[in-house]
């Protein structure tokens, strides 16, 4: 049978069929690329984690790259410059991997120090966040490699993040929580924008279209609108919203089904043409056009030139709190035995825990080493941990073998049938293994059990704390009998178990001679797939008594405690701001038996210090990045000198935390009223006092701001919505003491009728000891701004407005008034 003429209606349907080619764009590949389009000639982009440099795609140990300073460190440095040349490494770094775009920065801003991701956050100041976040974009960008910018909006709460509502009204998230990526979008304009987990004011942020209108009709965004990992859960909210690409893949409620949508009559076509076009410029962007060239990137380093960046940026970040009797610089002529203590030193932190892990490349030089090679032949350099780790080890941080003898452990994948077939077998230096999407010999969504072997030989009889985890059932055998039985995570939770490496743990008698650990998870159904060992050995002697030992008969004694991985981590928030308490106790005991006492505090977010007011010398040293090492050595013996400030502010105790005490209702949402004003500005209230505030941070030398005049040229003001052009200020500055130094100047804005002053201005200067220097600043035109929310729309209140030009938040400086 021929087919006969269409008729005229049936013409008329096949012309309005919607034009649904390029579809499978919006929607991913696998775990770490988005799909390609044949028909457009769009490549295949992958997409992975970060920013503290890029993530195995396989979340294989042997993969490597540079670890760079943290958020919160590269806040600490104030430096726009510096901070775009880690983004161009991070960039170079990429296009050497295949990498299409980053998953960074992250512009959120620690609300609470208590905030578990906290450490990949600038800074807790919308315009300080924005400036850096943007010069990190376009650092990353002139590399040829996208910046993917998260977490669009109000994420900075882990607990319940998947199911978490932030209410917060609409001054505040404009002023405040959007703020940031306002300004990398006009500075920098990242090629992706990513969307939280969170609900905001009721709605989940991939399917919130008064969010992603904010971005798309009112900043003007052309890059693409793409959801966190596994963060949608309707298709035609999150089309319909803007979203335009869902992660990862494959699709679950974009891709094919966005098209269905669209065929149905439930999303507009335009709608779908929108979300193609973005992704299709993504492409064009990056060069992954069929027959397209790569980009050429723009700041080609050597790796030598690379790490010499790294290690410029941790030396920046490093903030001096206390300097008494200028201990420091370390004066290594006078000291003939010095005493490096903590646990730090010797293995010292790097990120928090997520799952944007990096193994470190190339040489790690730990702060211990360092110090030793700074100190010279001349000094005795003794090592005391004083403290026992506050986190479990993985089983080859131990000294774990395989079977066959071999250092790691032997990770075997084995088939769900009755034969149970060894499917994949490698012996792997690491103890913690997650697959996003294909398991190595089963695929995607295979049954089958992951096992981890390892054997210890075991010089004495002891007791260990053994862990055992991941996304299925797993158990815990040691020498063959069965210890432990874990169940599996709530099926909402899995994301956070896999990021938390969360385990259970039991204390298990071990005798001597060789000792088999074994550690079986069976997969449960779904796209990842994590199973984890752990083990903490029987702490032997009295590390305290043996580092105040040492402390006592040392000339000087430097301490470097402070965060391991799991303290600060993806998928929980902290109790308290206090490190842990064997750090504290361990300061405490030192300062007992000799004052010169110098403490090096690593950890990457704002923490209490109860004994600082007790040692001479306290450093921040945040999460510096792998080249932490050198840069802490040559601060501490003078080849280089302090010029940190803090991003955040330093409470004196947990209570004085913005929204202490509130958490989560029993609708799971967090009224941000509790804890706005956050920051340094809860610190401006009478009756509260930081213990260190915001932009605070000493020098070897001593700086005097001698005069600031503000001014402002009133031709250069433009609409409410782009605030007001032409504000500046000019500044005298003296070094006033006996060496060079680099200085911070910071502006800060009191609107008419406000009660409290906000950051619109900074700028850095370097001066020879005795030279005075004049810096010019220019404000931020948005700092001007206000959001009127009964007329849903941006203001700039008249009247007098008050300058005051300083040196941290909490400084008097100098005041000046400007009529707008």
């Amino acid at each position: 049978m021929t087919a006969g003429p269409a008729t005229r209606d049936q013409a008329h349907e096949a012309s309005a069929a919607p034009d649904l080619s390029g579809t499978e764009l919006t929607g991913g590949f696998n775990g770490w690329s988005t799909s390609a389009s044949p028909t457009l000639g769009v490549d295949q982009m992958v997409l992975l984690d970060g920013p503290l440099g890029i993530v195995s795609k396989a979340m294989d140990e042997r993969d490597t790259s540079l670890v760079m300073p943290s958020g919160t460190a590269l806040g600490a440095t104030w430096n726009p410059e510096l901070v775009s040349e880690i983004g161009q490494v991070i960039g170079q770094q990429s296009v050497e991997r295949g990498v299409s775009a980053i998953l960074g920065p992250n512009l959120n801003m620690p609300r609470s120090p208590l905030t578990g991701r906290g450490f990949e956050m600038f800074s807790e100041d919308p315009f300080l966040t924005g400036v850096l976040g943007a010069a990190w974009v376009v650092g990353v960008q002139s590399q040829g490699v996208g910046s993917c910018t998260k977490h669009v909006v109000a994420n900075d709460t882990e607990t319940e993040r998947r199911r978490m509502n932030s209410r917060v009204d609409q001054a505040t998230l404009r002023e405040t929580y959007l703020r940031p990526f306002e300004t990398a979008v006009r500075s920098a304009n990242p090629w992706m924008l990513m969307m939280a987990y969170n609900r905001v004011n009721g709605t989940h942020c991939s399917q919130n279209a008064a969010l992603i209108n904010v971005l798309k009709d009112e900043w003007q965004y052309d890059g693409v609108v793409v959801s966190d990992w596994y963060g949608v859960d309707d298709t035609i909210a999150a089309a319909n919203a803007g979203l335009d690409l869902e992660m990862p893949g494959p699709a679950t409620y974009l891709g094919a089904r966005f098209g269905e949508a669209v065929a149905a009559g439930n999303v507009e076509p335009p709608r779908l043409r929108d979300a193609v076009e973005r992704v299709t410029r993504l492409a064009d962007r990056t060069g992954r056009r069929s027959g397209a060239v790569l980009p050429t990137p723009a700041h080609l380093r050597s790796q030598e030139e690379q790490r010499n960046v790294l290690r410029r940026a941790a030396t920046e970040s490093f903030v001096l709190l206390e300097n008494r009797d200028h201990i420091l610089p370390l004066d290594m002529t006078r000291i003939k035995t010095l005493a490096v203590l903590g646990p730090n030193a010797d293995k010292p932190c790097f990120q928090g825990g997520t799952f944007a892990t990096v193994r470190p490349e190339g040489e790690v030089v730990t702060p211990l080493d360092a110090i030793r090679e700074a100190a010279g032949p001349g000094v005795e350099v003794l090592y005391e941990p004083g403290a026992a780790p506050s986190s479990a080890l993985s089983l080859t941080e131990l000294g774990s073998t395989a079977p066959d003898g071999t250092p790691g452990v032997l990770l075997e994948v084995l088939s769900a049938d009755e034969s149970e077939d060894v499917v994949y077998c490698e012996v792997r230096k690491a103890s913690a293994f997650v697959w996003f999407g294909p398991v190595p010999g089963l695929g995607v969504g295979v049954p089958g059990r992951a096992r981890i072997t390892a054997y210890f030989n075991l010089a004495a009889p002891t007791r260990w704390t053994l862990g055992a985890g991941g996304t299925g059932v797993s158990s815990l055998r040691v020498d063959g009998n069965e210890v432990l039985m874990v169940p599996p995570p709530a099926p909402d939770d899995v994301m956070g178990v896999v990021a938390r490496a969360d385990t259970q743990q039991l204390a298990v008698d071990l005798p001597a001679g060789k000792i088999e650990v074994v550690v079986d998870m069976a997969f449960q159904p779904g796209r990842v797939q994590a199973i984890t060992a752990v083990a903490t050995p029987e702490r032997t002697g009295d590390p305290l008594a043996a580092a105040v030992e040492v402390a006592a008969r040392a000339d000087a004694v430097v301490i470097v405690i402070g965060d391991q991985q799991g303290s600060s981590r993806e998928s929980a928030d902290r109790l308290t701001a206090a490190l842990d308490p064997a750090s504290d106790n361990l300061v405490e005991a030192v300062a007992e038996v000799t004052a010169e006492t110098v403490v090096v505090v690593n950890a990457s977010r704002a923490v209490l210090l109860p004994w600082a007011d007790k040692v001479k010398a306290v450093v921040m040293a945040w999460f510096p990045g792998q080249e932490f090492g050198p840069a802490l050595a040559g601060l501490l013996s003078g080849t280089t000198s302090p010029s940190g400030r803090l991003p955040v502010s330093f409470p004196v105790h947990d209570a004085d935390i913005p929204g202490w005490g509130t958490g989560l209702d029993a609708e799971l949402t967090l009224d941000y009223a509790a804890s706005e004003p956050m920051g340094y500005r809860h610190f401006q209230a009478p009756h509260r006092k930081p213990r260190y505030p915001f932009g605070f941070g000493l020098a070897y030398t001593s700086f005097e701001l001698v005069d600031a005049v503000a001014s402002v040229d009133l031709a250069e003001r433009g609409s409410a919505g782009d605030g007001v052009a032409g504000v500046s200020v000019q500044a005298t500055v003296s070094n006033t003491g006996s060496s060079e130094g680099r200085d911070v100047l910071q502006a800060y804005a009191k609107a008419p009728g406000e009660t409290d002053f906000r950051l619109a201005g900074f700028i850095a200067l370097s001066a020879d000891a005795g030279e005075t220097k004049q810096a010019a600043m220019a404000l931020d035109p948005l700092g001007f701004r206000r959001w009127k929310s009964a007329e849903s729309r941006w203001v700039v209140p008249s009247g007098e407005w008050e300058i005051r030009v300083a040196r941290s938040a909490a400084d008097e400086g100098i005041l000046c008034r400007i009529a707008l």
